[in-house]
């Protein structure tokens, strides 16, 4: 038997939540399903920014001070500092705070609130087949499900994108990747003659180890998230390496890079239509990742808002969700998508020239830039694109 509902969302992620969520409150039936059971782990960074709030606070309700008080985030800092190699390309104080969070506890506490707007969640339920065309959705148990409207929302190894016709070649192509490890501050190495960036409480990016790629180390409430990442295509080998390379330049013990994982992270190959039949594509599994710094928890969040709203649209009055959703995502995220990754060519390219390039870029932009990565301003010659807070 085929259980139809309004929507099958496929991913409890960020985007699958969040677009849980919204069509929930809007009272339709949702059925939400996941690989994983949760909590799970999940390789990120985990940073936040202005941009990620302003969509927690309006589909959700949250504030930063409330995800603070709650433990959700766990951390929060003005500063940062950007680096090449070990000359600091610049450093201070932004208008408005990174916040940081565990992945584990900030994507339950999002599936938490989609239950309770009525969502049906199934975790623990791998999806083996999906007909994007006709709204099927197969488990691996051989449970089946329709979907009036289907969202993918699976990440970057999509299930729903591949049983789309999208091609896997352009896919692989613009794939980047990341390998990251996480340091309690309170382990006894960093007690040593390490780097002055482990013992500070503001996040740090480091040009210079990789052609086409960054370092960071971002400090949470009691760990340490360090990694390395870029195009995986083009520089995918020397990741390793790089790894080590940077471990040592922190002062830690190269060997540590042997204890991080990997995971692989749109980097440029984003889907400028992504959706087929009645199916859309939300976040990683349509690669609305950002292209230069590799954010992806904001375009998760707001592409899974976008895609709820679509999907609402066509139940309620009858509108073409592609449409709505396209409209949404050429206003709101591929600008950025596009803008960041032609920035990123520019400064990567620039980089053979040492870093006077990068530093022009970074001084002469001032408080600009980091509205920019708050997403104040576009990507687009920093144009202003939001009030902001206070």
């Amino acid at each position: 038997m085929t259980t139809t509902h309004d929507a099958v969302i496929v991913g409890a992620g960020p985007a699958g939540s969040t677009a849980a969520c919204v069509l929930a409150r809007k009272g339709a039936n949702v059925l939400l399903l996941d690989k994983a059971p949760f909590p799970r782990d999940k390789l990120c960074a985990g940073l936040l920014t202005w941009k990620s709030v302003d969509v927690l606070e309006r589909v959700y309700g949250d504030s930063a001070e409330g995800l603070l008080a709650s433990g959700v985030f766990n951390a929060a800092s003005p500063g940062y500092r950007i680096r090449f190699r070990g000359r600091t390309l610049a450093a201070g104080e932004l208008f408005y705070p990174f916040h940081f969070t565990k992945r584990r506890v900030f994507d339950k506490h999002l599936l938490d609130q989609a239950v309770k707007a009525g969502a049906d969640v199934r975790a623990g339920c791998p999806v083996s087949a999906v007909d994007p065309a006709t709204g099927l959705v197969r488990l691996a148990d051989g449970r089946k499900f329709t979907g009036r409207h289907v969202i993918g929302a699976d990440g970057v190894a999509s299930v729903v994108r591949r049983a789309c016709p999208f091609s896997s070649a352009s896919w692989r192509e613009g794939m980047g990747g990341g390998m990251e490890f996480y340091l309690p501050r309170s382990d006894a190495r960093l007690s040593g003659a390490v780097h002055e960036d482990l013992l500070a409480d503001s996040p740090t990016v480091y040009a210079g180890f990789l052609r086409a790629g960054y370092g960071w180390v971002f400090p949470h409430r009691d760990v340490l998230a360090i990694g390395i990442g870029g195009h995986s295509v083009r520089h995918g080998k020397e990741f390793r390496k790089k790894f080590r390379e940077f471990l040592a330049f922190l002062g830690l013990p190269p060997e540590l890079a042997d204890t991080a994982r990997g995971h692989g992270l749109p980097y440029g190959n984003y889907l400028t239509r992504p959706w087929h039949g009645r199916t859309l594509l939300a976040g990683d599994a349509a690669g609305l990742v950002e292209t230069l710094f590799g954010e992806g928890i904001y375009y998760a969040l707001r592409s899974g808002e976008l895609a709820g709203e679509a999907v609402a649209g066509a139940l309620t009055r009858g509108a073409d969700p592609t449409v709505l959703y396209g409209q949404g995502l050429r206003r709101d995220i591929l600008p950025e998508l596009v803008w960041s990754r032609k920035l990123r060519r520019v400064l990567y390219a620039s980089q053979s020239w040492g870093f006077l390039p990068l530093l022009c870029f970074v001084r002469g932009g001032g408080r600009l830039l980091g509205e920019m990565v708050h997403g104040i301003r576009s990507y687009r010659l920093l144009l202003r694109r939001a009030k902001g807070p206070a």
